[in-house]
């Protein structure tokens, strides 16, 4: 079952009536939630559902999404409590509204939710740019709700709620992205949500966001795959050993996910690759001088500023020791 938002529902699953109470208080707490709709119940999603049941949520998770069998899978493991195909039941009477859908989604599943949406409801996504999925939702909603971007930085090359953990955003960073239209509390509730499930949150404009996320996420992306494919003639790719793996681990991601995320910030990543060329044209004038000290003037530099870069993580905890 694929395509758009048809309005059908898997059957024999279940639904459950909504409370609806707003959370929107001044301290926010977990326990004023009494109904979060996530959409897109897959790997951050489910995440995301296997995370607020650990923090003490008591209220119901539903899970909206395209296809029954992946809904079928979220029931299995238990990362939501009830699900639909139908965006107007999914976020009836939601106090929050989590976008967990790929991209290309999301003007379709808006476009079907913006009517139903509870008034004070509480809406964010986990899209990986900001400036367009921000732009598309401050348009597409209604005033009667708020919304603040937020991309959590948690996930894997692997996709499918099967791999989703409750403890994926511990100690993670989630970056929230405001603009001026957005209400500081929204602001607030939006970054201690993230906090209560375990995540550290800073905020960026959705333009910084796009800007920086280019050169240290989405360029590399692109990378990677740029290897993987420049290993393939003559097979070099068979020669391949651990290094060559670790560099290319993120081109197993979802095809379809990452041409969302490369066109939506086509702006950044084409900035990111004048400046990679830049680096580039730097480091071929180097070697066509044979110059040395430059090469490892250049190599040190990196490899001091990396190693200080995996030091402060680890004493945060945020990789594993």
């Amino acid at each position: 079952m694929g395509g758009g938002f048809d309005g059908r529902s898997p059957a024999g699953l279940q639904y459950g009536r909504s409370r609806a109470v707003s959370f929107m208080h001044k301290d926010f707490d977990i326990n004023n939630l009494n109904r979060v709709c996530i959409a897109g119940a897959g790997l951050l999603g489910g995440s995301i559902g296997l995370a607020l049941r650990a923090s003490g949520f008591e209220g119901i998770r539903v899970g909206l999404g395209r296809r029954a069998v992946s809904l079928e899978k979220a029931l299995a493991c238990e990362a939501v409590d009830e699900v639909t195909l139908e965006p107007a039941e999914g976020v009836r009477g939601a106090d929050l509204v989590v976008l967990c859908t790929p991209i290309g989604h999301f003007e379709v599943l808006l476009a079907a939710m913006r009517d139903h949406l509870k008034p004070g409801a509480l809406v964010t996504d986990i899209a990986s740019t900001k400036v367009q999925v921000v732009r598309l939702c401050e348009r597409m909603l209604p005033r009667t709700v708020q919304f603040v971007g937020s991309h959590p930085m948690a996930g894997s090359e692997k996709t499918g709620v099967e791999y989703a953990r409750a403890d994926l955003f511990e100690l993670a960073l989630c970056i929230v992205t405001p603009t001026p239209r957005t209400p500081e509390s929204a602001v607030v509730q939006v970054r201690r949500f993230w906090e209560t499930l375990g995540a550290h949150t800073m905020t960026l404009s959705p333009g910084k966001h796009d800007r920086l996320l280019a050169r240290v996420s989405h360029l590399p992306h692109a990378l990677a795959t740029a290897l993987v494919t420049l290993s393939l003639p003559e097979d070099a790719i068979d020669l391949a050993g651990p290094g060559f793996a670790d560099m290319t681990r993120v081109a197993s991601g979802d095809p379809a996910m990452w041409v969302d995320i490369l066109r939506t910030n086509r702006r950044g990543v084409l900035s990111a690759i004048d400046r990679l060329t830049a680096e580039l044209q730097r480091l071929r004038g180097r070697l066509e001088r044979d110059d040395a000290a430059a090469l490892h003037k250049w190599l040190a530099g990196a490899k001091t500023a990396r190693d200080a870069w995996i030091s402060s993580r680890y004493r945060k905890r945020i990789l594993p020791s």
